[in-house]
């Protein structure tokens, strides 16, 4: 069966009609991940998908990594859970609550993570939105002085567990870290793109302290500027499948007493970034 895949009406992503996860056979999973290149973003609307068609989906673009804990709200170790959902006052999720600043997937580990596929179980009234900035189209449309000034260079990026807020990092010499070029390369489209985020990049080598600082905040300000993000309000069942090798991502703040219930599925990749 031929899929359809229709743009949205923002600077990145497409929505995919015509895929029942459940029967998605060769050709279709061939479309989507075509798809999946060429658009950086992937939404699905309207199907309750279980966790084993979740991760059917996730090996579509891979091998699916094994969450860092096993919820019990899943009980798969290749699914991560994402929720604020307690039972005595503990988390049966990761990442429970509220706000999450622009980030990359796993940027502060050597080989962080290709892609990813995040499904709707139970959303808040309202919040808890999920915002994707295009890397690619950032980089694309710097100033060519930018360009030139960046090119070569390279980042270091850090996080520990929990942390949602630049200001709110921890400091500390043995948290994970990973150094990567700062513009890097997609293997299958040949783009390059702007690989920094605001809540896990340290700074860029080779500068002085001050330098660093402000070219990270340039950089980043221009992935997030209003027209180069995307801001998704979820509804239970929509799915979104995101490449984490040219996308950053955030999420709004949300009220704390309403149930939020996110199941994702993490692709992995076998090669480091490259310039």
């Amino acid at each position: 069966m031929s899929l359809t895949i229709r743009p949205l009406d923002a600077p990145l992503g497409a929505q995919v009609l015509g895929l029942d996860v459940r029967r998605m056979g060769p050709d279709e999973a061939a479309q989507l991940r075509e798809a999946f290149h060429q658009s950086h973003l992937l939404l699905l609307r309207g199907q309750a998908i279980a966790d084993a068609d979740l991760v059917t989906l996730g090996k579509a673009l891979g091998d699916v990594a094994k969450s860092r804990l096993v919820s019990p709200l899943s009980g798969r170790d290749d699914i991560m859970v994402i929720s604020n959902i307690r039972q005595d006052g503990k988390p049966l999720g990761q990442l429970p609550d509220g706000e999450m600043a622009f980030h990359i997937d796993q940027i502060y580990r050597d080989t962080p993570c290709k892609a990813a596929a995040l499904h709707a179980v139970e959303i808040p009234d309202a919040g808890g939105d999920t915002m994707f900035s295009n890397n690619v189209r950032a980089y694309e449309t710097l100033p060519a002085a930018t360009k030139a000034r960046i090119e070569g260079l390279r980042a270091t990026h850090s996080f520990s567990y929990g942390e949602t807020l630049r200001e709110n990092r921890a400091a500390s010499d043995d948290r994970p870290r990973a150094t990567h070029p700062l513009v890097r390369r997609i293997p299958e489209t040949g783009k390059r793109s702007l690989s920094l985020c605001r809540l896990m990049t340290d700074r860029i080598e080779g500068l002085p302290e001050d330098e660093s600082a402000a070219l990270i905040a340039e950089l980043c300000d221009a992935l997030e500027r209003p027209d180069n993000v995307y801001s998704h309000a979820w509804r239970v069942g929509d799915t979104l499948i995101w490449d984490n090798r040219c996308t950053s991502h955030a999420r709004t703040d949300f009220p704390t007493v309403q149930r939020r219930l996110m199941k994702r599925v993490t692709i992995v990749d076998g090669v480091p970034p490259q310039p």
